[in-house]
Protein backbone atom coordinates (compact mmCIF):
# COMPACT_ATOMS: atom_id res chain seq x y z
CA UNK A 1 0.00 0.00 0.00
CA UNK A 2 1.45 3.26 -0.81
CA UNK A 3 2.79 6.11 1.88
CA UNK A 4 -0.28 8.47 3.10
CA UNK A 5 0.90 11.44 2.29
CA UNK A 6 -0.30 14.14 5.28
CA UNK A 7 -1.34 18.15 4.53
CA UNK A 8 1.70 20.35 5.74
CA UNK A 9 -0.79 22.78 7.19
CA UNK A 10 2.23 25.30 7.47
CA UNK A 11 3.73 25.30 4.41
CA UNK A 12 0.24 25.18 2.44
CA UNK A 13 -0.47 28.58 4.25
CA UNK A 14 2.82 29.94 3.50
CA UNK A 15 3.02 29.21 0.11
CA UNK A 16 -0.12 30.15 -0.76
CA UNK A 17 0.18 33.66 0.91
CA UNK A 18 3.44 33.79 -1.39
CA UNK A 19 1.63 33.34 -4.20
CA UNK A 20 -0.71 35.95 -3.24
CA UNK A 21 2.09 38.32 -2.97
CA UNK A 22 3.66 37.22 -5.88
CA UNK A 23 0.62 37.66 -8.10
CA UNK A 24 -0.56 40.20 -6.10
CA UNK A 25 -1.90 42.30 -9.61
CA UNK A 26 -3.79 39.64 -10.02
CA UNK A 27 -5.26 37.97 -6.70
CA UNK A 28 -6.36 41.64 -6.65
CA UNK A 29 -8.46 42.06 -9.23
CA UNK A 30 -9.79 38.69 -8.47
CA UNK A 31 -10.74 39.68 -5.22
CA UNK A 32 -12.46 42.83 -6.87
CA UNK A 33 -14.81 40.83 -9.01
CA UNK A 34 -15.54 38.51 -6.45
CA UNK A 35 -16.76 41.26 -4.29
CA UNK A 36 -18.90 42.45 -7.41
CA UNK A 37 -20.54 39.37 -7.44
CA UNK A 38 -21.49 39.00 -3.94
CA UNK A 39 -22.99 42.84 -4.24
CA UNK A 40 -24.78 42.13 -7.18
CA UNK A 41 -26.30 38.44 -6.17
CA UNK A 42 -26.40 39.35 -2.50
CA UNK A 43 -27.18 43.43 -2.34
CA UNK A 44 -28.75 44.03 -5.68
CA UNK A 45 -30.76 40.50 -6.03
CA UNK A 46 -31.79 38.66 -3.50
CA UNK A 47 -29.68 36.12 -3.23
CA UNK A 48 -31.56 32.11 -4.02
CA UNK A 49 -34.60 33.95 -3.54
CA UNK A 50 -34.87 35.59 -6.81
CA UNK A 51 -35.14 34.28 -10.45
CA UNK A 52 -31.80 36.36 -11.38
CA UNK A 53 -30.05 33.87 -9.03
CA UNK A 54 -29.91 31.08 -11.52
CA UNK A 55 -27.44 33.20 -13.90
CA UNK A 56 -25.96 34.62 -11.63
CA UNK A 57 -24.45 31.47 -10.46
CA UNK A 58 -23.55 29.98 -13.59
CA UNK A 59 -21.40 33.28 -13.67
CA UNK A 60 -20.46 32.77 -10.53
CA UNK A 61 -19.31 28.83 -11.45
CA UNK A 62 -17.52 30.22 -14.89
CA UNK A 63 -15.42 33.03 -12.18
CA UNK A 64 -14.28 29.87 -10.79
CA UNK A 65 -13.08 28.18 -13.68
CA UNK A 66 -11.43 30.95 -14.84
CA UNK A 67 -9.50 30.89 -11.69
CA UNK A 68 -8.54 27.54 -11.20
CA UNK A 69 -7.32 27.54 -15.26
CA UNK A 70 -5.80 30.99 -14.31
CA UNK A 71 -3.95 29.52 -11.78
CA UNK A 72 -2.78 26.48 -13.42
CA UNK A 73 -1.90 28.25 -16.73
CA UNK A 74 -4.02 26.96 -19.11
CA UNK A 75 -4.99 28.25 -21.49
CA UNK A 76 -7.62 29.24 -22.93
CA UNK A 77 -8.70 30.11 -19.56
CA UNK A 78 -12.44 29.19 -20.70
CA UNK A 79 -13.07 26.56 -22.98
CA UNK A 80 -15.98 25.01 -23.65
CA UNK A 81 -15.15 21.28 -23.81
CA UNK A 82 -12.93 21.12 -20.37
CA UNK A 83 -15.86 23.13 -18.65
CA UNK A 84 -18.35 20.30 -19.55
CA UNK A 85 -16.12 17.66 -17.97
CA UNK A 86 -15.94 19.94 -14.63
CA UNK A 87 -20.25 19.34 -14.67
CA UNK A 88 -19.81 15.33 -13.51
CA UNK A 89 -17.78 15.83 -10.77
CA UNK A 90 -19.10 18.86 -9.78
CA UNK A 91 -22.50 17.82 -9.82
CA UNK A 92 -21.47 14.46 -7.72
CA UNK A 93 -20.24 17.01 -5.05
CA UNK A 94 -23.60 18.85 -5.23
CA UNK A 95 -25.59 15.31 -4.34
CA UNK A 96 -23.37 14.46 -2.34
CA UNK A 97 -23.37 17.53 -0.36
CA UNK A 98 -27.37 17.40 -0.52
CA UNK A 99 -27.51 13.98 0.62
CA UNK A 100 -25.19 14.08 3.76
CA UNK A 101 -26.06 17.07 5.13
CA UNK A 102 -30.07 16.14 4.61
CA UNK A 103 -29.32 12.91 6.92
CA UNK A 104 -27.79 14.20 9.50
CA UNK A 105 -30.24 17.00 10.12
CA UNK A 106 -32.72 14.26 10.12
CA UNK A 107 -31.31 12.38 12.27
CA UNK A 108 -32.67 13.93 15.18
CA UNK A 109 -36.11 13.43 14.03
CA UNK A 110 -36.41 9.85 14.13
CA UNK A 111 -36.25 8.81 18.02
CA UNK A 112 -39.35 9.58 18.76
CA UNK A 113 -40.87 6.75 15.73
CA UNK A 114 -38.72 4.43 18.23
CA UNK A 115 -41.13 4.99 21.46
CA UNK A 116 -44.22 6.67 19.44
CA UNK A 117 -46.90 7.40 22.51
CA UNK A 118 -44.32 6.91 25.25
CA UNK A 119 -43.28 9.64 27.95
CA UNK A 120 -39.96 10.39 26.85
CA UNK A 121 -41.13 10.29 23.37
CA UNK A 122 -43.18 13.15 23.76
CA UNK A 123 -40.70 15.05 26.03
CA UNK A 124 -38.32 14.58 23.63
CA UNK A 125 -40.60 15.87 20.88
CA UNK A 126 -41.29 18.75 22.77
CA UNK A 127 -37.43 19.57 23.47
CA UNK A 128 -36.96 19.33 19.52
CA UNK A 129 -39.72 21.56 18.37
CA UNK A 130 -38.21 24.83 21.15
CA UNK A 131 -35.13 23.84 20.00
CA UNK A 132 -36.16 23.95 16.35
CA UNK A 133 -38.07 26.83 16.66
CA UNK A 134 -34.86 28.83 17.35
CA UNK A 135 -32.98 30.18 13.93
CA UNK A 136 -29.90 30.95 15.50
CA UNK A 137 -29.49 26.60 17.36
CA UNK A 138 -30.54 25.70 13.79
CA UNK A 139 -28.13 27.74 11.28
CA UNK A 140 -25.72 27.10 14.72
CA UNK A 141 -25.98 22.98 14.45
CA UNK A 142 -26.11 23.17 10.23
CA UNK A 143 -22.94 25.58 9.99
CA UNK A 144 -21.51 22.89 12.53
CA UNK A 145 -22.91 19.52 10.49
CA UNK A 146 -21.79 20.70 7.10
CA UNK A 147 -17.64 21.95 8.64
CA UNK A 148 -17.43 18.07 10.12
CA UNK A 149 -19.01 16.69 6.85
CA UNK A 150 -17.14 19.79 4.43
CA UNK A 151 -13.62 17.46 3.75
CA UNK A 152 -15.82 14.61 3.03
CA UNK A 153 -18.18 16.41 0.40
CA UNK A 154 -16.63 19.52 -0.43
CA UNK A 155 -12.72 19.13 0.03
CA UNK A 156 -11.57 15.95 -1.03
CA UNK A 157 -14.60 15.87 -4.37
CA UNK A 158 -13.20 19.27 -5.50
CA UNK A 159 -9.47 18.21 -6.32
CA UNK A 160 -11.61 15.70 -8.82
CA UNK A 161 -13.63 19.04 -10.20
CA UNK A 162 -9.76 20.45 -10.35
CA UNK A 163 -8.60 17.60 -11.88
CA UNK A 164 -11.26 17.50 -14.50
CA UNK A 165 -11.00 21.02 -15.35
CA UNK A 166 -7.49 21.23 -16.39
CA UNK A 167 -7.77 18.46 -18.45
CA UNK A 168 -6.75 15.46 -16.29
CA UNK A 169 -9.16 12.67 -14.40
CA UNK A 170 -12.10 14.08 -12.42
CA UNK A 171 -12.23 10.24 -10.94
CA UNK A 172 -13.82 10.64 -7.26
CA UNK A 173 -12.09 7.28 -6.54
CA UNK A 174 -8.72 8.99 -7.48
CA UNK A 175 -9.58 11.70 -5.65
CA UNK A 176 -10.62 10.56 -2.45
CA UNK A 177 -7.54 7.87 -2.58
CA UNK A 178 -4.68 10.07 -2.98
CA UNK A 179 -5.84 12.56 0.16
CA UNK A 180 -6.48 9.85 2.52
CA UNK A 181 -5.48 10.38 6.18
CA UNK A 182 -6.25 13.75 6.03
CA UNK A 183 -9.77 14.34 7.47
CA UNK A 184 -9.07 16.36 10.88
CA UNK A 185 -6.62 18.45 8.65
CA UNK A 186 -8.84 19.10 6.09
CA UNK A 187 -11.32 19.95 9.08
CA UNK A 188 -9.10 22.30 11.11
CA UNK A 189 -8.58 24.09 7.82
CA UNK A 190 -12.32 24.55 7.20
CA UNK A 191 -13.37 25.98 10.11
CA UNK A 192 -10.72 28.07 10.64
CA UNK A 193 -11.73 29.90 7.67
CA UNK A 194 -15.48 29.67 8.94
CA UNK A 195 -14.91 31.35 11.70
CA UNK A 196 -13.13 33.87 10.33
CA UNK A 197 -16.01 34.55 7.76
CA UNK A 198 -18.43 34.21 10.87
CA UNK A 199 -16.46 36.71 12.40
CA UNK A 200 -16.53 39.26 9.69
CA UNK A 201 -20.64 38.55 9.24
CA UNK A 202 -20.82 39.15 13.51
CA UNK A 203 -18.62 42.22 13.17
CA UNK A 204 -20.25 43.98 10.32
CA UNK A 205 -23.60 43.73 11.85
CA UNK A 206 -22.67 45.02 15.19
CA UNK A 207 -21.02 48.29 13.41
CA UNK A 208 -24.35 48.26 11.42
CA UNK A 209 -22.99 48.08 7.91
CA UNK A 210 -24.61 44.53 6.89
CA UNK A 211 -22.79 42.37 4.94
CA UNK A 212 -20.48 44.71 3.21
CA UNK A 213 -17.50 43.92 5.72
CA UNK A 214 -17.84 40.61 4.81
CA UNK A 215 -17.76 41.24 1.25
CA UNK A 216 -15.12 43.71 1.77
CA UNK A 217 -12.69 41.87 3.55
CA UNK A 218 -14.23 37.75 2.65
CA UNK A 219 -13.44 38.20 -0.48
CA UNK A 220 -9.40 38.03 -0.83
CA UNK A 221 -9.92 35.30 2.10
CA UNK A 222 -12.06 33.65 -0.66
CA UNK A 223 -9.67 33.60 -3.20
CA UNK A 224 -6.89 32.52 -0.37
CA UNK A 225 -8.90 29.92 0.15
CA UNK A 226 -8.86 28.65 -3.20
CA UNK A 227 -5.27 29.59 -3.52
CA UNK A 228 -4.72 26.78 -0.70
CA UNK A 229 -7.13 24.58 -2.47
CA UNK A 230 -4.88 24.73 -5.58
CA UNK A 231 -1.70 24.14 -3.74
CA UNK A 232 -3.76 21.17 -2.48
CA UNK A 233 -4.16 19.78 -4.98
CA UNK A 234 -0.24 20.71 -6.49
CA UNK A 235 0.73 18.48 -3.32
CA UNK A 236 -1.19 15.62 -4.28
CA UNK A 237 -1.61 15.13 -7.54
CA UNK A 238 1.73 16.91 -8.29
CA UNK A 239 3.30 14.15 -10.39
CA UNK A 240 0.34 13.51 -12.90
CA UNK A 241 -0.12 16.96 -13.44
CA UNK A 242 2.57 17.58 -16.90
Amino acid sequence: MADIKVIPLKELFRESFSYMCENCRNMVLFSVVHMLFLIAGFEMIDGWHDVFFLPWLVGYYLFWCFFFRFYFKRKPYLTTVKLFYTLVPSTKMLALTFLVVTALLMLPLIPPFFGIGSEWANEYTLYLKRYMEDTRVVDGITVVIMTLTAPLVFYRPMMAWISSLIGRSGSMKSAFAKTRGNYWKMAFLLAMFELLFAGLTWAGQQMGIGNWLSIAVGSPLVIYLNVIFAKTYDYFFLEIDG
